[in-house]
């Protein structure tokens, strides 16, 4: 973690401690993509790409007496390669902060550290979801091979449940029987938390009654999208090299540079485990 030059910065072991702490717990508390993927890693911060295999269709599984036809074999379909971009966010601190702060006695202002890993966790939601056509990243609605499914009038009743029953239809369909998570753009979300019928039920209950893995909405997904997919690293996962952490940069007219970053790519070895709905 030399590369980082934490020990350069101008802060006591309580001050890193507190940047920190304001660091992981602004992301972890933004990020969505994580809640419903399994991680890879961490790989290391030098780890530049990683191969993976990718796997298509089903095929039949093999059941009888003595276990020698040899016909039924899962093995990939191709073998990819992908980059592990850095995804950062830098933030000042100015010198007088610090020295005001502890001439007072008072914990050290880490709010632009927080700002800074907010940044950072859209970054990374977005990569995950929409993908980087600049870098050849494909995210959960672009990539290619994924199930689709058309949707409804959310504004109706019921349009909901019945666009996630669809959904899971059409994974049951090519093999993938759950458990199944979903994220929906926040307009979508919020057509959800609706009494459904005379049931007395939220149709965002019904919606979560089939969906074991989790219902959540994601700020940078727009417009009217959702998406359904069967959880496990068998079909997708997050690689991650660098998880993400705080650098220090130098000083600058005598202020203080860090740096918020990591280092991530989507893994989706099973695009048919996927289904959006849009």
């Amino acid at each position: 973690m030399d590369f980082l030059d934490r020990k350069a910065a101008p802060l006591t072991a309580e001050e890193w401690s507190r940047l920190d702490n304001a660091v992981v717990n602004t992301a972890r508390s933004m990020l969505v993509g994580r809640r419903v993927m399994e991680i890879l890693g961490p790989l290391g911060s030098g780890v530049y790409s990683i191969p993976y295999s990718i796997f298509s269709g089903k095929s039949a599984t093999g059941i009888d007496m003595v276990g020698e036809n040899e016909d039924f074999v899962v093995e990939p379909s191709r073998r990819a390669t992908i980059n592990l971009p850095i995804l950062y966010k830098d933030f000042k601190i100015m010198w007088r902060d610090v020295e005001g702060d502890r001439h007072l006695g008072l914990p050290l202002d880490v709010s632009a550290a927080a700002v800074a890993a907010n940044y950072v966790a859209v970054q990374e939601d977005n990569l995950i979801f929409n993908g980087n056509k600049e870098l050849g990243h494909e995210g959960l609605f672009t990539v290619k091979g994924r199930l689709a499914v058309k949707a409804g009038n959310w504004e109706e009743t019921g349009a909901a449940l019945g666009d996630v029953v669809k959904a899971v239809g059409a994974l049951s369909e090519a093999g993938h029987y759950g458990p199944y998570a979903m994220v929906v753009s926040p307009a979508l979300y919020g057509r959800m938390v609706r009494v459904y019928g005379n049931t007395g039920m939220l149709e965002l209950d019904q919606v979560k009654a089939i969906i074991s893995g989790g219902v959540h909405y994601s700020n940078v997904i727009s417009g009217n999208k959702a998406v359904v997919l069967a959880t496990g690293a068998q079909n997708v996962s997050l690689a991650v090299g660098q998880d993400m952490v705080t650098a220090y940069m130098g000083p600058t007219n005598m202020n203080h540079v860090f740096r918020v970053l990591e280092t991530i790519a989507l893994l989706v070895r099973r695009p048919d485990a996927i289904c959006t709905i849009e």
